[in-house]
Formats: C-alpha cells, structure tokens, sequence
C-alpha cells in the first residue's frame, strides 16, 4: 500500500467527522510521514507503524466517541447495486452523446486539419510552378501569384496547427471530465 492510497482510504473511514477535523487529522499524519521520512524509516515500515487506514480511524473515532461499527456500516468499501446502475445510466445519459460528439468534433478537425495541409501543398506547388504556366504576364502578375501561393501557405499551417491543438484539448478535456464524474464520489 502506498502512501496516498493510505490516506484516500483514512480520510474515507473518517467520513463521521467534519471536513475540517478530518484535514487536521490528514496533516498531521502527513508531517509525522514527513518525520520519519527524514529520519530515513521506509514508506512501508511508517504505514506498519500506522497500522492499517481502518484500525487507525478505530482508535481516532474512539476518542471521539464515535462508535467503529457503526461507521464501518456507513462507509462499505463496494459501490452499492443502486450507484452501479446510476452511474451506468448517468453514463448512458451524459456521457455517451459527449463522448460521441467529441469523437465526431475530432474527427471534423483533422479533416480540416488534412485540407490545411493539402491547401499548404497547394500553395507551394502553385508558388512554384504558377510563373511556368503563365503565358503572357508581368514580373508583377508572378510575384502576386507567389504571395498567393504563400498565403495560402500560411493559412493551411495555422489551420492545421489550430485545430491540432483543439483535438488535443478537446480530447484531454474530455478525459478529465469522465476521471472526474466517474470519481468524484471517493473524494470528499
């Protein structure tokens, strides 16, 4: 067991206690880990020396007269039958639609993000090749079509570069929100 799964685990037998007692117990836990630590006793032997998440809240909501059993009842560590089918249907409501409209907002930005890169190939091939085409022009007409050759240029890399970026957001935002729906009941 690590450090932090100690502590999500404390903090959650601790539920009975208010929010600001439970951080005062964590912090000071915390800075006796510390302690140790420096002293140069390993993660493992601190959390022997701790005892287990659950017989430390024990012995903390004894002295606060707060009876075990009764919390161990209150904070089972499975999700009920009643949370699993709600968060299967909160996954069903909200989360497939947004996750297909993410998925279809990626796949629309890298097809714009292809058109950039095939409209930069464009304009080079045509800032290139156009003053080969051109039968009667000016030194002007060439140099204008050169500069809309690399404007074109300059427009497909920043399409292609804006919305690369937007897919990466896009796509690490989501995952985010789903971490944290699919969390947000274990941490409190």
């Amino acid at each position: 067991m690590t450090k932090k799964t100690w502590e999500k685990q404390l903090i959650q037998q601790l539920k009975p206690l208010p929010k600001e007692e439970r951080k005062k117990i964590l912090d000071y836990y915390k800075e006796i880990y510390g302690d140790k630590l420096e002293e140069g006793v390993s993660e493992s032997e601190i959390l022997a020396e701790f005892g287990s998440p659950e017989e430390c809240a024990a012995r903390i909501l004894a002295e606060e007269g707060i009876e075990w059993e009764t919390v161990e009842r209150k904070t089972g560590n499975g999700a009920s039958v009643a949370e699993l089918v709600g968060l299967f249907f909160l996954s069903l409501i909200l989360i497939l639609p947004l996750a297909i409209t993410a998925a279809a907002l990626i796949i629309s930005f890298a097809a714009v993000s292809i058109a950039g890169i095939a409209v930069s190939v464009a304009g080079i091939f045509y800032a290139l090749l156009s003053h080969f085409f051109m039968t009667s022009s000016s030194g002007a007409a060439i140099f204008i079509n050169v500069i809309i050759g690399l404007v074109l240029v300059g427009v497909g890399l920043v399409l292609f570069v804006g919305f690369y970026l937007s897919s990466k957001y896009l796509a690490i935002g989501s995952a985010k929100a789903l971490t944290w729906i699919y969390t947000r009941r274990y941490i409190k």
